[in-house]
């Protein structure tokens, strides 16, 4: 038998248990927001297809010489440092070479001699031919002693100091001396043999060094090697040249640059951003946005470009697309909140 007092506290547990689940299901309801997507619009706009290489490429310079004495001695001069721009024929070291100095002046006074009696009939031709294979050998002795500038360049590498005693090796591990030209670089680099049909000699490009700055340089491809490497079985390759328009800079030979070829242009045609388009190869769509409801529409595309593609079906001037994102997959006839 149950009394008054059990009785109310019999409903109001039961009332407290009815509002517990009516806000546990308010709460679920409100918990199902509607997901927001990034939409972008289909514009007309340009567009390039594009070939990249698949790694860095090289600023290089067109001469680059390794610089060494030609005989054995100690450094008694060294006129040049890291860096310094040099003059074709300027003398940058010198062995200690007082005998071999002596030896030319020596040798150039009996051919000076020589040639005046020659001159006078008092000594005969051979005589004077004698005379200048002297004078030859040393010469050719005297220069082997120094190390002179074969060009304009710059100090790229110095591995030598005063009082260092000259060795002649058939391999240097290190060049004494390594001097660069000041002529306008060019770069290396290499493209995904896939490419390589599309790569012409005379396409523009833009090449990125970031030794120098952000903004790329212009270029022109000069030089495609018609081999594919398979050296990385995974990673064939083939090698292209690029001549940079340099702007007046002296890039720095050895950075590494970042290449993009322009292998075809349009203008003014309809444009989306590449991310916006999903699928592979001719299986190509996008999520159009019809009043806030996804719909999934095959889209034929015609260049391909890294940032924008060219769309030719399938999508119309101001039409919003979705992008996707790693927080919200794109389902055919989902509701979404478009954020622009």
């Amino acid at each position: 038998m149950y009394t008054f007092g059990e009785s109310m506290t019999s409903s109001v547990t039961l009332s407290l248990r009815a509002a517990l689940l009516c806000a546990i299901i308010v709460c679920v309801a409100g918990c199902k927001k509607t997901p927001e997507v990034a939409v972008i619009k289909v514009v007309r706009g340009n567009v390039e297809a594009t070939v990249s290489s698949v790694n860095s490429g090289t600023v290089r310079a067109e001469q680059v010489a390794e610089l060494a004495f030609g005989s054995v001695g100690r450094v008694r001069e060294l006129n040049v440092k890291l860096g310094d721009l040099v003059k074709k024929g300027q003398i940058l070291a010198q062995v200690e070479n007082d005998d071999l100095e002596s030896r030319l002046d020596s040798a150039k006074e009996d051919l000076d001699r020589a040639l005046t009696l020659r001159r006078s009939s008092a000594m005969s031709q051979s005589g004077v031919s004698q005379a200048h294979a002297a004078y030859d050998g040393a010469t050719i002795a005297y220069e082997k002693s120094l190390i002179k500038a074969p060009y304009d360049g710059v100090v790229a590498e110095l591995n030598l100091e005063v009082g260092q005693l000259s060795q002649i090796t058939a391999i240097n591990p290190q060049a004494p001396i390594r001097i660069v030209d000041l002529v306008p670089r060019y770069v290396r680099a290499e493209i995904d043999e896939v490419d390589l049909s599309k790569v012409q000699i005379g396409l523009p490009a833009r090449v990125k060094i970031l030794a120098v700055r952000r903004e790329p340089f212009k270029a022109t491809v000069r030089k495609v090697v018609p081999f594919v490497s398979n050296i990385r079985e995974q990673d064939r390759t083939s090698e292209i040249e690029l001549s940079l328009e340099s702007e007046g800079i002296l890039l720095p030979a050895g950075a590494s640059a970042d290449v993009e070829i322009i292998t075809a242009t349009k203008e003014n045609v309809l444009t989306l951003s590449s991310r916006a388009l999903l699928g592979r190869g001719g299986n190509r769509y996008a999520y159009r946005l019809d009043r806030a409801i996804l719909t999934k529409v095959p889209v034929r595309i015609g260049i391909f470009g890294y940032t924008v593609s060219e769309v030719i079906s399938g999508l119309s001037e101001g039409d919003e697309t979705a992008l996707p994102s790693d927080k919200v997959e794109l389902v055919d006839g989902m509701r979404v909140k478009p954020i622009r």
